[in-house]
């Protein structure tokens, strides 16, 4: 009787440090008053959304840019407030002790009224900045954020996270101000550097054909279905960058028993495996598949595994257990302009 049982060995390999690039930016002209802003990390704050402790209250420091006018008409004062989009990650933005950033029609009025008779109180909760005369900078001091990311947050690798910003502004040399809150769409870009981190197990039973002692190559070719193991198989993976997907068979896709001589042809058995989308019939016929990212949840990450028997074990060398390991290895990489979903192929 001959059976076989294969095992798999995932390796998920170390993940590369990815650093996103501010965008740049130039001086906006116009005859209304207004800012655009960027807030980048430092290259020293990396997040892992695999570390149990997440990022915790990192300073991260925004620099708005002020609107001028043809002449000297420029933008003086500014109060805002951060708002996040539906579908933005999870995260925590505060300044001077106060949080900044506010769901989607939860800013409870702010930002409001840029009159300095209050003392400043009315600023908690918000953003302000004084960028001075006609020949100070249209760049704003380091307006220090604090940030935190919790734990197992589906950040992806190179990407910024992107909030819009509802502002009012005070306008000076003949440009005109904002008094009513004015929405920017995705002008607050914060680069924190994701970590291109993976993970992967195998989620199902043994691959086993069990026992086809008896059975002949003929059989075998005759009714595939049967001789193929379930679909349900699968590997999983969470990743929160692209990753490049690599198969190999310690036999070459062919099973034989413990001390077996694979230049024998009675002494092995022929099968395949179907692994994204493409028949794997041996080492060199699979080469190197680039995924894109599956996501830290793993919404994206089921891949199927199913192997087929192409002999039968009739006319082969009588043995208890014909067995193959296959090594499937997962590689997250830095960039994937070329990456394919691999999910459910």
């Amino acid at each position: 009787m001959i059976g076989w049982k294969a095992g798999l060995i995932i390796a998920a390999l170390s993940g590369a440090i990815l650093t996103a690039v501010p965008a740049k930016a130039q001086t906006q002209i116009s005859s209304v008053c207004g800012v655009t802003g960027n807030a980048t990390a430092p290259a020293s704050i990396t997040y892992d959304p695999f570390s149990p402790t997440g990022l915790s209250e990192v300073t991260i420091p925004l620099i708005l840019r002020r609107n001028r006018g043809l002449l000297t008409g420029r933008t003086n004062e500014v109060s805002l407030v951060l708002t996040a989009p539906s579908g933005t990650p999870p995260l925590e933005v505060t300044y001077r002790g106060y949080r900044v950033l506010y769901p989607e029609g939860s800013t409870a009025g702010r930002p409001r009224s840029l009159d300095s008779k209050d003392g400043g109180a009315g600023a908690a909760g918000e953003i302000r900045y004084d960028f001075g005369g006609l020949f100070s900078s249209d760049l704003s001091a380091a307006l220090n954020l604090r940030v935190s990311v919790p734990p197992g947050t589906d950040l992806s690798a190179g990407d910024p996270i992107i909030l819009d910003m509802l502002y009012i502004c005070s306008g000076e040399g003949g440009m005109l101000s904002v008094p009513v809150p004015t929405r920017e769409t995705g002008s607050i870009r914060i680069n924190v550097n994701t970590v291109s981190a993976l993970q992967a197990y195998y989620a199902g039973a043994a691959l086993d054909f069990g026992e086809i002692g008896d059975v002949t190559t003929a059989q075998v070719q005759a009714a595939p279905d049967r001789y193929t193991t379930s679909s349900a198989n699968a590997l999983k993976v969470r990743s929160s960058g692209a990753y490049e997907v690599q198969v190999r068979s310690q036999n070459d896709f062919r099973l034989t028993f413990p001390g077996g001589n694979l230049g024998d042809a009675a002494q092995t058995i022929r099968y395949s495996a179907r692994f994204l989308g493409q028949e794997v019939t041996s080492n060199a016929s699979f080469g190197t598949r680039t995924c894109a990212r599956a996501g830290v949840g793993g919404e994206a990450g089921t891949l199927p595994l199913r192997a087929t028997l192409k002999e039968g074990g009739a006319a082969k060398t009588p043995a208890t257990n014909y067995a193959d390991i296959i090594s499937i290895t997962f590689t997250p990489i830095v960039s994937a302009a070329s990456a394919i979903n691999c999910a459910g192929l």
